[in-house]
Formats: structure tokens, C-alpha cells, sequence
């Protein structure tokens, strides 16, 4: 065992295990492990977040922290230090590095004030290092540390050892994105130091456990200062940073975003904030629809490729073209200029002057003359000119509404693109991810077939920023990314909104296996900031070696039009009638979305089975696409009641009356009449339904015969694996067709 170097104020003895009481140069109070019953000035508490005990590892004695087994709460050491009469002061954590985490004190100091806290299973004696320079608090919170050893306060800085760079946990053979967070993104041009300190005590760990990327964003704002003039110092420093220790950049770069904008633009004329509709108020973040917007992206997008495209360190890069953190939507939630609070919310954001130029000439083009346009909309304007943006439930017949959706979506759409073809032409072998966040309301804008066929022409990715702590809600309102990913033959990728505990990181774990997804994103937060987490990924992450996309015969119909008519369907997906009966059906088999778009291109040659699940609209083109479809065998499933029959935009049921009179040529047609909410019963008929169809693959048929709680989820791969998560708070057991019966622990994936 080899020891790391002690502080000049410990002396052998002590380094050897023995207590000596007596106090040394600088030293101002003391506590060690082997007289844990003599409190001296530091003493360690009991409470219900901190409880241990002492155990014997080698030759030193320790106190081991227990574990918090519940998801939302940390177990914690508590120390109560009695008042020292100087300033500045250090705290020092000696520690057997057993495990891996972040250790972190509460009260806590920036970044550049800590040394050592990556703990990275290296088995030696170490030591974090906290300087308090406003003097040391009375309660202190210790946490991401199993094994204390000592705990030392003085007021002469000691010996800094940073943490050892160690072999990774985790080794990986398939090709894959491994990235997460690591501190330095958000010091600014101005905290440098900051920024690397943050990343120098995080990144030991983030090598460590198996991460081969590190994201940062990259601001307009902080490398184009001065209008003309770009300094990439800042980026370069962070850069050197990840490259010291062995680890690959993948920034995210962002320039319409309020936060990311520089000085001299918010100051100018130029400066022009998307206006929703509902209010008449202007978001920081850029409309899309200015010109200049235009001219200072590409530019930006050119200056990162001319400056970064030959680093062999550049893993990929993420586009931010738009939205509240870069995503390609509309703003929702987010931040204004320099991160203040502002006015936003999911609306409508085509209020500005330029996007109602820009409707009146998406319509001209579309009409080509007013009356044209009258006639659809059922309206008298006298020329193009009179035509202004609109809330969509104030239009004035179903095909109004339509128009301003589809210029609406398509204006982001398009826009995205843009950022995608200045990327590659900045960036010609450098892998790229458009960032598709939302869930699917018009408000946000995100069409996520358009943004994967658009991709694809870049031979770029995706990677959805919209996943939580819950499976069933991922996979509804990631499903019609990852379903449009595969068809298009794009990579996907995946990332949290946020707060993640072990049913997140696993959760997410599960869904890149089973749906290949050659990029997988964690906050580093999400693996250090629970006491499950961390652990879980050591054990599991390495199945990502096994994803492999999934066998799939049943897709869902994905309303596009039906959504464009009336947004309740998805604004609050939650309640959304279209994901509640998504989650049902998700507990009974896995499943595709096929949206309009995928379907007019030809997806359905894919599926045997196709369900309506909410939503009866659509255009006159899809609708034949799928009576096509039927009648060259497939199987098509909807619920009459309360939407009807599936209807053209106009109301023309025809084909659908054909289906039910049993005109379907060699496919079938099939009614629920029953309720959609709740679901389950409908699921269920589902499950019956498709293990009667022909043509099911073997494999499917298996899974639907096995044996499972409601909870566990499944899903065959093209690789001969069968996936499975228990997604529940209890043990679950499995019984496969073969009789083999399997035990899942909670919130873990096996694979078979």
C-alpha cells in the first residue's frame, strides 16, 4: 500500500495510526479515527443522515459513513468544530480512497479553493483539501466520503497532492459517446483560474469512471467580445485542461440564446428577441427571423472550425441554434441576457416584425395570389400584406390553423438546418449533434422527423435533451425522435433536463441500450449526487458494449396534424391522452412512432402492425399512404370513440368507411370499442392483437409470452439480446417461454 504525502504539521507517528494529542506548528484542532471517543475540538456526529462506525482497513482505523437508501437524500458526516480565532483557514480530510465520488463540504468554497476531492478507488491514504478564508463554520457537512480517516484544521496552507489519474472502472470496446459535465462552464472569460480549478477536481473522477467526453458550452458572447475580434483563450484553457487528463471535448456552441449573447449586440440595434403572441413580449433570446442573426451565426460557427476543427481532443459538437439552452425549439423556460430572470414561457414567439414578413411570404408562396388563400382560410383579406401572425386558436377554420403550424415548425426546422450545413462545411469530419429538446408541442416547435432527415444529410446525429427519473415518460416523448433517428439511419444520443437519482441513470442506461444510441450524456451530478447512482453506472454502464437497435413490428401512429389542431394533445404531456395511452402500451410490448412525415416516406414497410393511439386528423396524402399499406397486408388498429373515424383535414372519412366495411384488401382493420382512458385494457387488446397477427417475429412472440410484472419493461435486439429494466421499488421476477426464470433488482436493467 503506498501512502499518499501528509501534511508537514502530522508527524510519523501519527501517519502510522497512533493518536497523539499534542498540538503542532499551525495546526488549530485535530481529530483522528483512532480515538473517535475523544472529541478534542472537532467532534463527529451522530444523526439520521450520518450514521457509522469504526472498522479496520489494513492498518489504520477509519470511520465508515452508511449509505442513504433513499433516491432523494444523501448520507452525510456532520463535524461540530468549536470557534478557532483565525480567518483563513484550511480544513483537511485525510481519507482512504476506497470507491469512487465527489467529496464536497457544506458549507462549500469555489472551485479553486479545493484540492483532492475526486475520489478514484487508488486504495491509498489521501487527502481533500478545503481553504475557508473567511474562517471555518461551526457545522460542517462532509459528503461523497465513505472512509474517514482524519480530520485536521490549520492555518498554514499544506502540501497539495492532486488526485492520482487511474485506470478507468469501466473499458468499453464498442465505439460509444460517453459524455458528462465537469465544472469550468460558467467562470466566464474572466475566472480562468475558476474554470480549470473546476475542472481539475473533477475530471480525475470523470476519467475514472469510464467518461470519455467532457461538455462545456461555448458563448458567443465570451469569445466575440469586441465585435470582429474573436479570443478563444478562455476555451483554450479549458481544452488543455481535458487533454491533461487523458479525457476528449465535446462543446455545445451557442449563439442566439439571451445568455450567450456578447455586450455589444444586446447594446444594438440589432438586438432582436423573439415576441410571443400571447403578451406582445420580447425574449432576449434572438428571433430566427432577423437577418443578422443569420450573418453573425455562421460566422461564429466558422471561427470555432477555423480555430478547433484540427484538435485530435474533439470528440464532437452539440448545436445550440436556438431555445432556452441552445436546444432546437422556441424559447419555453429559460434565461434571459446575462442569465436574468425574464419574461418566458411555452407560447407562441412569432410576434417580431420580421417573422410576420416572414409568414406573409411563406403564405405568398404557398397561395400565390389572396384569394387563393381566402378560400382556404374562409376569410376576406385584400391583399397579402394585411396577414399577420396569429394565436392558432383564434383561426378561422381547421386549414388556417394548419398554415401557421407548418410555417411555424417548419421556419425552426429550416432554421436548424442551417446551423447544421455551417457546421459541417466549418467542421468537415468532426461528428455533430443537432440538440432536439421538447416533447412535441407546436409551442416548443420541435419537428423531430424534419431535424433526423436533416441531420442526414450532414451524416450527423441527435441528441434529446428532454429525459427525467421516469422510463415510461422517456420513452413517450423520446420514442418519436429515436423511431425517425433509426429510419433516417442517423445516430441518437440522449440527455437529462436535470436532476437524475438511480431510476434516472439507469432508466436512461436502458433506453441507450435498447435503442443503440451511440451517445449517452450525464451531469456529472446525476452519478455524485446520490448515494446509489454512481454505483449502479459501475455496474451497469458497461452494457452499453451491448446496445444494439431494437426488433420492432408494431408502430404507433404519430398525429402531426391532429397536434397542429389542437396542442392540449401534447402540451402537458402528462395529462396527454396520446402519452398516457403511449405508457400503457409500453408496459405490453415495445413499440415505434411512425409520424406523418416517416409515412409518406415509406416507414410503414417496416411494422405489421400499426395502432392509432390518439389522434383521428390527418392529410389526404398520409391517409392513403396507410390505406396502401392495409391492403398489402398490414394491420391497422384505432378507437373509434370520442375522435371518429380517421378524417382527412377537410372531414372526408371515406377511406376509413371503406376499412370498416371490410375493404381492406389483404391486410385488416380492427376496432376498439371500448375506453382509451385508462388505458391498460386497451393495452392489453394490443398485446392479444399482435400475438394473433402473422408475420410477428419469433422473437417478439417471445416476449410477449413471458412471464412479468407490469413494471418490467422489455425489448428484443437485432443482436439476439433480450433487454429488460425493473422499473419499480421491488425485486421483480421474470419468467422467460424457455421456463429459465430471472430476478431483477429494483430500478436495474439484466441483459439475456
Amino acid at each position: 500500500m503506498q501512502f499518499s504525502p501528509v501534511p508537514r504539521s502530522l508527524s510519523l507517528l501519527a501517519t502510522l495510526g497512533l493518536f497523539l494529542p499534542a498540538t503542532r506548528a499551525g495546526e488549530l484542532a485535530s481529530w483522528q479515527a483512532d480515538a473517535v471517543a475523544d472529541a478534542g475540538r472537532i467532534r463527529l456526529e451522530r444523526t439520521a443522515e450520518s450514521s457509522w462506525q469504526v472498522e479496520k482497513v489494513a492498518s489504520w482505523n477509519v470511520v465508515r459513513l452508511k449509505p442513504s437508501a433513499d433516491l432523494y437524500s444523501r448520507a452525510s458526516f456532520r463535524l461540530s468544530i468549536q470557534p478557532v480565532s483565525v480567518s483563513n483557514t484550511w480544513l483537511i480530510l485525510e481519507f482512504l480512497d476506497r470507491g469512487y465520488g465527489l467529496v464536497t463540504v457544506t458549507p462549500g468554497v469555489a472551485p479553486a479553493k479545493q484540492w483532492g476531492t475526486a475520489r478514484v478507488n487508488s486504495g491509498q491514504l489521501r487527502r481533500a483539501v478545503f481553504q475557508f478564508d473567511s474562517g471555518l463554520p461551526a457545522q460542517l457537512g462532509v459528503e461523497g466520503l465513505d472512509y474517514l480517516r482524519a480530520v485536521t484544521v490549520t492555518d498554514e496552507k499544506p502540501k497539495i497532492d492532486p488526485a492520482p489519474l487511474v485506470e478507468p472502472a469501466l473499458k468499453f470496446a464498442k465505439e460509444s459517446e460517453r459524455v458528462t459535465t465537469a465544472g469550468g462552464d460558467s467562470a466566464g472569460p474572466d475566472g480562468v483560474a475558476e474554470a480549470v480549478a473546476g475542472l481539475r477536481n473533477q475530471l480525475p473522477l470523470v476519467r475514472a469512471i469510464g467518461f470519455n467526453g467532457v461538455e462545456t458550452y461555448v458563448r458567443w458572447g465570451w469569445v466575440e467580445q469586441e465585435r470582429g475580434r474573436y479570443d478563444w483563450t478562455y476555451y483554450d484553457a479549458i481544452l488543455d485542461e481535458i487533454e491533461k487528463h487523458g479525457l476528449e471535448w465535446f462543446p455545445m456552441l451557442l449563439a442566439g440564446s439571451g445568455y450567450a449573447l456578447p455586450a455589444w449586440l444586446y447594446d444594438s440595434t440589432n438586438n432582436v428577441g423573439f415576441k410571443c403572441l400571447e403578451h406582445g413580449i420580447a425574449h432576449d433570446t434572438q428571433t430566427i427571423f432577423q437577418p443578422f442573426q443569420t450573418e453573425y451565426a455562421s460566422r461564429f460557427i466558422a471561427e470555432f472550425g477555423k480555430h478547433y476543427g484540427n484538435r485530435k481532443s474533439l470528440l464532437g459538437i452539440r448545436l445550440g441554434p436556438s431555445g432556452d439552452y441552445g436546444e432546437a425549439q422556441y424559447p419555453a423556460k429559460g434565461p434571459g441576457y446575462q442569465f436574468r430572470q425574464h419574461h418566458t414561457h411555452v407560447g407562441y414567439w412569432a410576434g417580431d416584425d420580421y417573422a410576420q414578413v416572414a409568414f406573409r411570404r411563406y403564405l405568398e408562396a404557398k397561395y400565390l395570389d389572396v384569394t387563393a388563400l381566402n378560400t382556404a382560410w374562409e376569410s376576406r383579406y385584400p391583399e397579402f400584406s394585411k396577414v399577420r401572425t396569429f394565436l392558432p386558436e383564434t383561426a378561422l377554420n381547421r386549414r388556417q390553423r394548419i398554415d401557421f403550424a407548418d410555417w411555424y415548425m417548419g421556419a425552426m426546422s429550416l432554421w436548424c438546418e442551417q446551423w447544421a450545413l455551417w457546421s459541417r462545411q466549418a467542421l468537415p469530419h468532426t461528428r455533430i449533434h443537432q440538440s432536439s429538446g421538447g416533447w412535441g408541442p407546436v409551442q416548443i416547435g420541435t419537428d423531430y422527423s424534419y431535424q433526423a432527415r436533416s441531420m442526414a444529410k450532414i451524416n450527423g446525429g441527435m441528441r434529446l435533451t428532454n429525459e427525467g427519473d421516469d422510463f415510461p415518460d422517456n420513452f413517450t416523448i423520446t420514442r418519436m425522435a429515436s423511431s425517425a433517428a433509426r429510419f433516417y439511419g442517423i445516430p441518437v444520443g440522449y440527455e437529462p433536463g436535470g436532476f437524475g437519482s438511480k431510476r434516472g441513470v439507469m432508466a436512461r442506461l436502458y433506453n441507450a441500450v435498447s435503442t443503440d444510441a451511440v451517445h449517452l450524456f450525464y451531469y456529472l451530478g446525476n452519478l455524485t449526487a446520490n448515494d446509489q447512482a454512481l454505483e449502479a453506472w459501475l455496474k451497469y454502464g458497461a452494457l452499453l458494449d451491448q446496445r444494439s437497435r431494437p426488433i420492432i413490428d408494431v408502430a404507433a401512429f404519430y398525429p402531426d396534424t391532429a397536434i397542429k389542431l389542437d396542442d392540449e394533445v401534447v402540451r402537458y404531456r402528462w395529462a396527454s391522452t396520446f402519452f398516457t395511452v403511449g405508457r400503457a402500451l409500453r408496459e405490453q410490448l415495445d413499440f415505434d412512432y411512425a409520424s406523418e412525415q416517416m409515412i409518406l416516406d415509406g416507414a410503414l414497410g417496416r411494422y405489421k402492425v400499426l395502432v392509432f393511439l390518439w389522434g383521428a386528423i390527418t392529410e389526404k396524402p398520409v391517409l392513403e399512404r396507410i390505406d396502401r399499406w392495409v391492403r398489402n397486408g398490414g394491420t391497422l388498429v384505432f378507437a373509434p370513440s370520442p375522435r371518429g373515424y380517421p378524417a382527412t383535414v377537410e372531414g372526408d372519412t371515406g377511406l376509413a368507411e371503406k376499412w370498416v366495411k371490410g375493404d381492406t384488401g389483404k391486410g385488416r382493420v380492427v376496432l376498439w370499442r371500448g375506453d382509451l382512458i385508462p388505458s391498460q385494457s386497451y393495452a392489453e387488446f394490443i398485446r392479444g392483437l399482435v400475438l394473433k397477427t402473422p408475420g410477428i417475429r419469433p422473437e417478439i412472440l417471445a416476449g410477449l409470452q413471458m412471464e412479468k410484472p407490469a413494471s418490467v419493461f422489455w425489448s428484443v435486439l437485432e443482436n439476439g439480446k433480450l433487454a429488460l429494466l425493473n422499473f419499480s421499488d421491488h425485486p421483480a421476477t421474470v419468467t422467460l417461454t424457455s421456463g429459465k426464470v430471472l430476478s431483477i433488482p429494483p430500478y436495474e436493467p439484466r441483459i439475456e
